[in-house]
C-alpha cells in the first residue's frame, strides 16, 4: 500500500506584497505542480494572522521531494519565493494517516 504524503508550506509575505500580487505570482506554479508525477491535490489558504499555507498532497514522499527539488529551476519560482519572508518559511512532509471518504 502506498501512503499519500502532505507537503505543508507555511509562510508570511514580505512587507508591501499584497494578497493579490502574491496570488498572481503563485498561480503560474500550478501548471508545474500539477504536472509533476504523483500530484494529487493542492490548496492555498491564508489565516487571520497573515500566515499562508500551501497544502499539497502527493502519492508518496519521493514524488513530493522530487517536485520540491525541481521547483526553484522553474521560471516563476524566483519571483514567487522572492515575495515570501524567508524567516517565516517552514516546509514539512507528513504521511497522511487518515482521510475520510
Amino acid at each position: 500500500m502506498t501512503t499519500n504524503y502532505a507537503e505543508i508550506v507555511t509562510f508570511g509575505l514580505n512587507a508591501g506584497i499584497t494578497d493579490e500580487a502574491y496570488l498572481a505570482l503563485a498561480k503560474p506554479s500550478q501548471a508545474y505542480i500539477a504536472g509533476c508525477p504523483g500530484f494529487v491535490s493542492r490548496h492555498l489558504s491564508k489565516g487571520d494572522d497573515g500566515t499562508w499555507t500551501d497544502y499539497m498532497v502527493w502519492d508518496n514522499l519521493e514524488h513530493a521531494q522530487a517536485a520540491s527539488a525541481g521547483f526553484m529551476a522553474q521560471d516563476f519560482a524566483a519571483s514567487m519565493v522572492g515575495a515570501i519572508d524567508p524567516a517565516s518559511l517552514v516546509i514539512v512532509h507528513q504521511p497522511i494517516l487518515w482521510a475520510p471518504d
